[in-house]
Protein backbone atom coordinates (compact mmCIF):
# COMPACT_ATOMS: atom_id res chain seq x y z
CA UNK A 1 0.00 0.00 0.00
CA UNK A 2 1.46 3.03 -1.21
CA UNK A 3 1.42 6.57 1.18
CA UNK A 4 -1.14 8.42 -0.69
CA UNK A 5 -3.57 5.35 -0.24
CA UNK A 6 -2.76 5.04 3.78
CA UNK A 7 -3.18 8.93 4.13
CA UNK A 8 -6.19 8.92 2.01
CA UNK A 9 -7.70 5.91 4.67
CA UNK A 10 -6.55 7.36 7.44
CA UNK A 11 -8.41 11.08 6.54
CA UNK A 12 -11.35 9.00 5.71
CA UNK A 13 -11.57 7.43 9.34
CA UNK A 14 -10.55 10.62 10.84
CA UNK A 15 -13.49 12.50 8.82
CA UNK A 16 -16.30 9.62 8.91
CA UNK A 17 -18.67 11.64 6.40
CA UNK A 18 -19.27 13.86 8.98
CA UNK A 19 -19.70 17.95 8.76
CA UNK A 20 -17.06 20.74 10.52
CA UNK A 21 -19.82 21.29 13.17
CA UNK A 22 -19.63 17.68 13.97
CA UNK A 23 -16.27 17.38 14.22
CA UNK A 24 -16.19 20.52 15.99
CA UNK A 25 -18.28 18.78 18.56
CA UNK A 26 -16.53 15.60 18.49
CA UNK A 27 -13.32 17.51 19.27
CA UNK A 28 -14.98 19.90 22.47
CA UNK A 29 -16.22 17.11 23.88
CA UNK A 30 -13.14 14.51 23.73
CA UNK A 31 -11.89 17.73 25.19
CA UNK A 32 -14.62 18.55 27.94
CA UNK A 33 -14.52 14.55 28.63
CA UNK A 34 -10.82 13.97 28.66
CA UNK A 35 -10.32 16.39 31.45
CA UNK A 36 -12.59 15.11 33.80
CA UNK A 37 -10.69 14.57 37.02
CA UNK A 38 -11.45 10.99 38.04
CA UNK A 39 -8.83 8.95 35.80
CA UNK A 40 -10.19 5.39 33.84
CA UNK A 41 -13.83 6.61 33.35
CA UNK A 42 -13.25 9.10 30.01
CA UNK A 43 -12.48 6.33 27.20
CA UNK A 44 -16.23 4.92 28.40
CA UNK A 45 -17.61 8.41 28.69
CA UNK A 46 -16.36 9.26 25.17
CA UNK A 47 -17.46 5.83 24.23
CA UNK A 48 -20.57 5.95 24.81
CA UNK A 49 -21.17 9.38 23.84
CA UNK A 50 -19.82 8.57 20.65
CA UNK A 51 -22.07 6.09 19.95
CA UNK A 52 -25.02 8.23 21.78
CA UNK A 53 -24.86 11.35 20.03
CA UNK A 54 -22.90 9.72 16.42
CA UNK A 55 -19.82 11.64 16.94
CA UNK A 56 -16.39 10.34 15.95
CA UNK A 57 -14.82 7.81 18.20
CA UNK A 58 -11.24 7.65 16.66
CA UNK A 59 -10.67 11.60 16.75
CA UNK A 60 -11.77 11.30 20.73
CA UNK A 61 -9.98 8.55 21.99
CA UNK A 62 -6.69 9.76 20.17
CA UNK A 63 -7.58 13.09 21.55
CA UNK A 64 -8.23 11.27 25.30
CA UNK A 65 -4.46 10.24 24.64
CA UNK A 66 -2.98 13.01 23.85
CA UNK A 67 -4.78 15.31 26.60
CA UNK A 68 -3.96 12.52 29.64
CA UNK A 69 -1.01 14.95 30.61
CA UNK A 70 -3.32 17.75 30.90
CA UNK A 71 -6.32 15.45 32.72
CA UNK A 72 -3.12 14.73 35.47
CA UNK A 73 -1.69 18.08 36.18
CA UNK A 74 -5.71 18.97 36.27
CA UNK A 75 -6.71 16.74 38.94
CA UNK A 76 -5.38 18.69 42.25
CA UNK A 77 -6.80 22.05 40.83
CA UNK A 78 -10.00 20.67 40.18
CA UNK A 79 -9.96 19.43 43.50
CA UNK A 80 -8.52 23.10 44.95
CA UNK A 81 -11.40 25.10 43.11
CA UNK A 82 -14.18 22.11 44.34
CA UNK A 83 -13.24 22.54 47.85
CA UNK A 84 -12.80 26.14 47.75
CA UNK A 85 -16.09 26.54 45.90
CA UNK A 86 -17.85 23.89 48.23
CA UNK A 87 -15.84 25.58 51.47
CA UNK A 88 -14.62 22.61 52.23
CA UNK A 89 -10.84 22.41 54.44
CA UNK A 90 -8.11 22.09 51.69
CA UNK A 91 -6.44 18.36 51.45
CA UNK A 92 -3.07 17.96 50.63
CA UNK A 93 -3.03 15.02 47.91
CA UNK A 94 -0.76 15.33 44.93
CA UNK A 95 -1.17 13.90 41.72
CA UNK A 96 1.48 11.61 41.90
CA UNK A 97 -0.30 10.27 45.23
CA UNK A 98 -3.52 10.11 43.15
CA UNK A 99 -2.45 8.37 40.26
CA UNK A 100 -0.47 5.66 42.11
CA UNK A 101 -3.66 5.47 44.37
CA UNK A 102 -5.88 4.61 41.29
CA UNK A 103 -2.89 2.29 39.53
CA UNK A 104 -2.91 -0.06 42.94
CA UNK A 105 -7.07 0.03 42.90
CA UNK A 106 -9.60 1.92 40.85
CA UNK A 107 -12.60 0.79 43.63
CA UNK A 108 -10.21 1.60 46.45
CA UNK A 109 -8.95 4.99 45.10
CA UNK A 110 -12.84 5.90 45.04
CA UNK A 111 -13.61 4.53 47.99
CA UNK A 112 -10.84 6.75 50.50
CA UNK A 113 -10.50 9.78 47.82
CA UNK A 114 -14.61 9.74 47.12
CA UNK A 115 -15.07 13.48 48.69
CA UNK A 116 -11.98 14.75 46.88
CA UNK A 117 -12.65 13.23 43.69
CA UNK A 118 -16.03 14.68 44.39
CA UNK A 119 -14.81 18.26 45.00
CA UNK A 120 -12.48 17.93 41.91
CA UNK A 121 -16.10 16.81 39.72
CA UNK A 122 -17.75 20.35 41.29
CA UNK A 123 -14.81 22.03 40.56
CA UNK A 124 -14.35 20.88 36.92
CA UNK A 125 -18.18 21.01 36.34
CA UNK A 126 -17.73 24.66 37.39
CA UNK A 127 -14.74 25.58 35.19
CA UNK A 128 -14.34 23.19 32.22
CA UNK A 129 -17.60 23.00 31.24
CA UNK A 130 -18.56 26.65 30.79
CA UNK A 131 -15.45 26.89 29.20
CA UNK A 132 -16.25 24.27 26.66
CA UNK A 133 -19.54 25.39 25.94
CA UNK A 134 -18.14 29.39 25.23
CA UNK A 135 -15.38 27.48 23.20
CA UNK A 136 -18.06 25.35 21.21
CA UNK A 137 -20.17 28.37 20.44
CA UNK A 138 -17.07 30.27 19.55
CA UNK A 139 -15.87 27.34 17.04
CA UNK A 140 -19.29 27.17 15.08
CA UNK A 141 -19.25 31.27 14.96
CA UNK A 142 -16.18 31.25 13.20
CA UNK A 143 -16.99 27.83 11.23
CA UNK A 144 -19.97 29.68 9.57
CA UNK A 145 -18.23 32.69 9.20
CA UNK A 146 -15.42 30.49 7.07
CA UNK A 147 -18.08 28.49 5.16
CA UNK A 148 -20.18 31.45 3.98
CA UNK A 149 -16.61 33.09 2.88
CA UNK A 150 -16.11 29.50 0.88
CA UNK A 151 -19.17 29.75 -1.13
Amino acid sequence: MDIIALKTKIIALFKQGLTPIELTQSIIVSGLISTIPILGVSTFLLTALSLKRKLNLPIMIAQSYIMWPIQVVMIVPFINIGEFIFSIPKTNHSAQEIITSFQNSFFTTLSHLSFELLCGFGGWLLTAVPFSIVLYLMSIFILKLFLKAKI
